[in-house]
């Protein structure tokens, strides 16, 4: 039998292993830089301030769409506003940060469609399940219904967020996220 021979050689194959370790350990950052496309249908969410990854003039924004392209996330819970437990569906605010390469800010301006406003603080954002919803009980959520985007806290898995402190940063008909 003839002894193999590796096609790289002994030199070349530890830098390429180390290479391809790096490259994969920074996909996540490498997807945090890809292109965003432009949004197709009614925009949603808009985000501004320190962002990566724009797809309009210094800011990204979001249509339903797009917003559903990221990972999903869903819980029941009860809220002060609402009648019983519903099922929410969305994209929590961390992985949608990630995406947009959002640096490290001090804080997350939240505002709705009426111009009312909270400061999401950004270590909170990366600490807990805060989820952008955008579906209730299956269905995409409208203006009359706290849509179309309602940021949202397991407040029945997580009974210590049942605050005041975190109601207040449950803002909905969320529009837009300015990142400082």
């Amino acid at each position: 039998m003839l002894p193999t021979k590796s096609l790289l050689g002994d030199g070349l194959r530890r830098p390429l292993y180390f290479l391809c370790l790096l490259l994969t350990l920074c996909h996540g950052t490498l997807a945090a830089a890809e292109p965003l496309p432009a949004a197709q249908d009614p925009v949603l969410l808009s985000l501004t301030g320190k962002i990566g990854v724009t797809n309009a003039e210094g800011r990204a924004d979001f249509d339903l769409a797009m917003l559903g392209q990221l990972p999903q996330h869903e819980f029941n819970t009860q809220t002060p506003w609402t009648d019983g437990s519903h099922h929410y569906r969305g994209v929590l605010l961390k992985d949608l940060l990630a995406r947009v390469g959002a640096a490290d800010g001090e804080k997350i301006r939240a505002s709705a469609l009426n111009q009312y406003h909270v400061d999401i603080d950004w270590a909170t954002a990366a600490r807990l399940p805060v989820l952008l919803a955008t579906h209730k009980d299956g269905e995409a959520m409208k203006i009359r219904d706290k849509g179309p985007v309602w940021v949202l806290l397991p407040l029945s898995d997580m009974p210590a967020l049942d605050t005041k402190q975190h109601h207040e940063m449950m803002i909905w008909q969320l529009r837009t996220l300015d990142i400082r």
